[in-house]
């Protein structure tokens, strides 16, 4: 058996919207209107035909021996190089034998099927036994015309076999005549266009059905036997009236893809297979038809290997990986079709030297490095000595490819200065896994998606142009894997278990649901009463439903979690609710004290059996479940603890006395344990959520409870129970999508008298004003410093002491002290950094510097995600931060160590100032 063994595609990740084409051209060009729908693809400004066939072929290899590939064809109408085989810098990029047959076929848009058939007829007469056909083009139009819309940028790959074939090849009808419906003269960059009645009416309503019938009739088949039709064109009716003419179903038809790309020239017919090959199963018949100047038709049966081909990218893949823009002039200057100044930079010489390119292919065109024998230390470049000082073998290294190898970022900078079609010129140090680095320039991304760990992949790209002497270079830039990005600041919750006191409804249950869909396993513990903690019959136990039906959507969706039962209210429960999370899980991170019961009246109403249960659950049974979970957590110094207030507790509510007591209690509780959990990394922060629940449906207005949803409330409870959570002993209110913080603050006040004359009820009364006066207030994180605070109230002369003592005092930590009178507010406008500061020496230490949307938070520590970390001597960071010696002098004198957006580095001085 002989057909296609393996497919692949690319198309780029740019997308220009035609509307913009219009927007910008329809002034002149009013009846592009008619087709200005959708978004066709575009090059890179780096990328052509050699670099997307490259793409295609590297996708259509996955999962396969490219060492038994014997033959490499490539079809193009838009070859980069007239006299210098195309197909064998494809060859040379992928890395392939050199004892393999290389072909160029040109100069026609059906040329993508010609190849096609060579290599299947190859095959078949057993001369070679696999074959990759790779298939790209890049077309140029003059700017307002239809087919600027009607084209877009992409390639397909197809490998022709005799081995685990997913679509046999059952034969060909070829139609060859010189129907010219456009030209493109030797030379020219735009292709000549005729009519597009005749285009259609004569050439692809005459022509392809001609050739379909021709191949139907040659194999004995109907189309009963054909379950997908694939054929170019450009005009979507037509399109459609070909298949009906040919007697096709629609649902038959494949999409011609002018909304999602344009058509893509010689490799039009293969991308549309490729798309047809990834939606067709076992037994499907397709019939794909290449048109241009003639037409060639193939018939194709699907077979079971389909289902065993390695993942890759495809036609799906590859649409779906895309960034559209509505900036046109982007298009026509990536296209060379405007004139720009690129400065006298861009003036350097771009020869290049044939006999290093041929000595160094390997190295320059297949990203080839090389591997130490004796010690297994990968590297790039490739030398004679391996760079392991612990190994200095010599001649030790065997050839070693890094195209394949994932890669993270370990560097990166946004250069505005450097020459660049696209600024600012993006690049960075690149560490390859199992080892190997190098300094690599970053394509297809934008400045703010670059962070150090970023994933990247390698792609063979255009490294510049020659236009003196018409050579194009190539070599291998760094990509962000699709989705990594966003991936990186997905917050991570995996492996952690959580308990959800009160889950059994409302926000308890959207909680749990919420943190099991982030890979959390939880423990959803309900007690099953009613709103007000009663049970029917005053028994002991509630329903086990409210609880088990939480489980069970969590299980049916994927996710891990198990039901409890037992009540917060007794020390008994508390204890059982953490001992069943260590117990199924064997440990447990994360704690939300959500359980809650309501029992309201007026104050003279409220009795022992109002007041006392609705304590025992919110406050005494946050104290019970916290108390064995803070145990486990400070064993393991790790811990995520969220209690639950509320604005009645924050701020009073009518005939709520028992429930605000008991809210308030709880952040009395809070403000104690962030203090004892601190060095543990137990963060212990408070929600006052506002949504809609069965405590709040008799307390809300009615409008209000409908527009409350507990999702909105949800993300906020999430972030405080991550790792990436690092604040503690922090109040937030949220609900209806907004979010905002709550404090207790503490105004500067007054000092009234002294120990021979103490303050009257007079004294009071003549200065309350300034004691009522919350001017410049301040929060308060524990008692001694609350104490502390009345024992020495700021005074002027005490504030121009501190001032003088903090001048003097220059080291480190009396300068991160300072820092915040320092900082530069408006210059921090549209800054969003993480400066991590190493002080190494006897006074050094790590502290973090946040700046963002114009505020500057200082602490000590480690950051986990650091935009740039500067490491430093203590003598050294002092001169820094006293104006004494700047950034980039500490930088190029050796004095600073940067990692990260070293160029963020030089905000610092904008940001403080230094000589303050």
């Amino acid at each position: 058996m002989i057909g296609i063994t393996s497919y692949g595609a690319y198309i780029p990740r740019l997308r220009l919207n035609r509307s913009a084409i219009y927007q910008s051209m329809g002034w002149f060009a009013p009846a592009t209107i008619a087709i200005a729908q959708g978004e066709r693809s575009m090059c890179n400004w780096d990328e052509d035909s050699i670099t997307m066939a490259v793409a295609a072929a590297r996708d259509c290899i996955q999962g396969r021996d490219k060492n038994t590939i014997e033959g490499v064809y490539m079809a193009s109408t838009t070859m980069p190089f007239a006299d210098r085989q195309n197909s064998g810098i494809v060859s040379t990029a992928l890395n392939l034998r050199e004892d393999i047959l290389t072909a160029d076929f040109t100069a026609s848009q059906k040329i993508g099927s010609t190849a096609l058939i060579s290599a299947l007829e190859s095959v078949k007469s057993k001369e070679r036994n696999n074959i990759l056909v790779t298939a790209a083009d890049k077309r140029e139009t003059r700017s307002a015309d239809f087919y600027e819309m009607w084209f877009g940028d992409g390639a397909a790959s197809l490998m022709a076999g005799d081995t685990d074939v997913i679509a046999e090849y059952k034969g060909s009808y070829s139609v060859s005549c010189d129907f010219v419906d456009h030209y493109r003269g030797s030379g020219q960059k735009f292709d000549y266009v005729w009519e597009e009645r005749w285009q259609r009416d004569e050439g692809y309503g005459k022509i392809i059905p001609k050739t379909i019938k021709g191949l139907m009739e040659k194999l004995d088949i109907t189309m009963d036997d054909v379950d997908k039709l694939v054929y170019p064109c450009f005009f979507k009716r037509d399109h459609k009236a070909i298949a009906k003419q040919l007697g096709a179903a629609p649902e038959k038809l494949v999409d011609n893809m002018h909304e999602k790309c344009g058509e893509t020239g010689a490799a039009h017919c293969i991308l549309m297979l490729v798309a047809a090959l990834e939606q067709a199963k076992p037994g499907d018949g397709i019939i794909m038809a290449g048109f241009g100047q003639g037409c060639n038709a193939l018939y194709f049966k699907v077979t079971e290997n389909i289902k065993n081909l390695a993942p890759r990218q495809g036609f799906q893949g590859s649409i779906e990986n895309k960034l559209t823009t509505d900036n046109y002039l982007k298009f026509l200057k990536f296209r060379d079709l405007i004139k720009t100044e690129m400065g006298i930079r861009a003036e350097a010489s771009t020869q290049t030297a044939m006999t290093t390119l041929w000595r160094k292919r390997k190295m320059i065109l297949g990203l080839v490095g090389g591997r130490c024998d004796s010690c297994g230390t990968a590297q790039f470049p490739k030398t004679k000595v391996c760079v392991n000082p612990d190994c200095g073998a010599v001649n030790s290294q065997k050839d070693y490819e890094f195209a394949d190898i994932n890669a993270k970022i370990k560097t990166f900078t946004s250069d505005f200065l450097a020459v660049s079609i696209d600024p600012p010129h993006k690049y960075g140090m690149v560490q390859f896994e199992h080892g190997g680095r190098m300094m690599a320039d970053f394509t297809d991304c934008e400045a703010d998606d670059l962070k150090v760990g970023l994933p990247m992949q390698m792609v063979f790209r255009l490294r510049g142009k020659d236009k003196q002497r018409g050579f194009v270079n190539y070599f291998w830039k760094a990509m962000p894997v699709p989705g990594a990005a966003k991936e990186m600041e997905r917050i991570s919750y995996m492996n952690r278990v959580a308990i959800v006191t009160g889950a059994g409804g409302g926000l308890g249950r959207v909680y749990a649901l919420d943190l099991a869909k982030s890979g959390v396993s939880v423990v959803v513990n309900d007690f099953g009463s009613a709103a007000d903690g009663s049970v029917p019959n005053n028994s002991e136990r509630g329903s086990s439903t409210p609880a088990q039906t939480v489980v069970d959507e969590i299980t049916n969706a994927g996710g891990s979690a198990i039901a409890n039962y037992d009540n917060v209210a007794s020390v008994k429960g508390g204890e059982n609710i953490v001992k069943m999370a260590v117990e199924r899980f064997g440990r447990l991170d994360i704690l939300v004290n959500n359980a809650g019961i309501l029992r309201d009246k007026s104050f003279l109403k409220q009795d022992a059996q109002t007041w006392n249960p609705v304590l025992d659950v919110h406050l005494n049974g946050s104290f019970n479940v916290t108390r064995p979970a803070f145990k486990i957590m400070k064993d393991q110094k790790f811990g995520r603890i969220v209690m639950t207030t509320s604005a009645a507790g924050l701020y009073g509510n009518f005939g709520q006395t028992n429930y605000s007591a008991a809210k308030l209690g709880i952040v009395g509780m809070m403000n104690t344990l962030k203090l004892e959990g601190a060095k543990y990394d137990i963060m212990v922060n408070t929600i006052a959520p506002i949504a809609a629940s069965r405590l709040t449906r008799d307390i809300m207005p009615p409008e209000l409870f409908e527009k409350s949803k507990p999702e909105f409330v949800s993300p906020m409870v999430l972030y405080l129970c991550s790792d990436d959570c690092k604040e503690t002993g922090q109040i937030f209110n949220a609900g209806l999508g907004f979010f905002n913080r709550a404090a207790i603050l503490t105004g500067n006040g007054l000092q009234i008298g002294d120990p021979q004359n103490p303050p009257t009820p007079e004294m009071i009364h003549a200065n309350f004003d300034k004691i009522n006066n919350m001017d410049n207030a301040q929060e308060i994180t524990d008692a001694t410093s609350a104490v502390l605070s009345l024992l020495e109230p700021p005074s002027e002369k005490k504030e121009a002491d501190t001032k003088n003592s903090s001048a003097s005092a220059l080291n480190p930590a009396a300068i991160f002290n300072n820092m915040l009178a320092a900082f530069n507010k408006e210059a921090a406008k549209d800054v969003d950094v993480i400066f991590q500061f190493n002080v190494k020496g006897p006074k050094g230490g790590n502290w973090i510097v946040e700046v963002k949307k114009r505020e500057c938070d200082i602490k000590e520590g480690d950051s986990s995600k650091p935009d740039c970390t500067l490491t430093i001597s203590d003598d050294n960071f002092v001169k820094l931060f006293t104006g004494a010696m700047t950034s980039m002098q500490a930088f190029t004198s050796g004095k600073l160590s940067l990692d990260g957006d070293i160029m963020k580095s030089q905000l610092i001085e904008k940001l403080f100032n230094l000589n303050s």
